[in-house]
């Protein structure tokens, strides 16, 4: 195990990823967390900040993207579920090690050979198909897809005209279930779906009780 003193470099991540979220016209909140959590936070994943998961992971708790439709896991915060080092996701979704997830249900993992053992790209799980879709990005290169890209297009078959409200009103732990599921026929007219909060574990954990069924 290196010790602390070792992970922490000079030549870090985070005055670039300051940068892109500089030049970001999407809503993201920084989540502040403390310097003895984020040092806690590199040192479990040892791994130093020149690292783009290594800066997020010892500079902040995590990022709320677009008005909290989608959380990026830092070192963890009030308001984020679950965090780089306490992947509590994990007891549903072994396939990778989760970084981030939606309110809807889909979750970004990276691949640690379950996958395929020719990459570590970043995977989705997919509301709408049940399956892990490779993005075709790195840990960077997937962070500055979300800082940097079109989300609404990417997210436009999943989202309604009022999402935004009824996303701020949600707690960290919630999640939105649509009904008809995502992943049905009826599913894909999302805009006359029932939406209803619920706890975001028991979102996942219907989906997966349906990929396993």
């Amino acid at each position: 195990m290196k010790d602390i003193s070792e992970l922490l470099v000079e030549d870090n991540a985070w005055m670039m990823i300051q940068d892109w979220i500089g030049d970001s016209q999407a809503n993201i909140r920084i989540l502040e967390n403390t310097e003895v959590e984020g040092k806690e936070a590199l040192f479990h994943l040892q791994i130093t900040n020149k690292s783009t998961m290594g800066a997020i992971a010892l500079e902040c708790g995590g990022f709320l993207i677009d008005h909290g439709w989608l959380y990026i896991l830092g070192s963890g915060h009030p308001e984020i579920f679950g965090s780089l080092i306490n992947n509590t996701h994990q007891s549903l979704f072994e396939e990778g090690f989760v970084v981030a997830y939606d309110v809807v249900g889909g979750i970004f993992a990276m691949n640690t050979g379950k996958f395929d053992n020719n990459n570590r790209n970043i995977y989705y799980f997919a509301p709408d198909t049940l399956e892990w879709e490779d993005t075709g990005k790195g840990y960077t290169d997937f962070i500055y897809w979300v800082l940097q890209g079109d989300l609404n297009k990417y997210y436009e078959s999943f989202r309604w005209s009022n999402w935004i409200e009824d996303v701020s009103v949600l707690t960290r732990d919630q999640g939105i279930s649509i009904y008809p599921y995502l992943w049905t026929k009826q599913g894909e007219d999302v805009e006359n779906s029932y939406k209803k909060a619920i706890s975001i574990k028991e979102l996942w954990a219907i989906q997966s009780h349906f990929r396993n069924a």
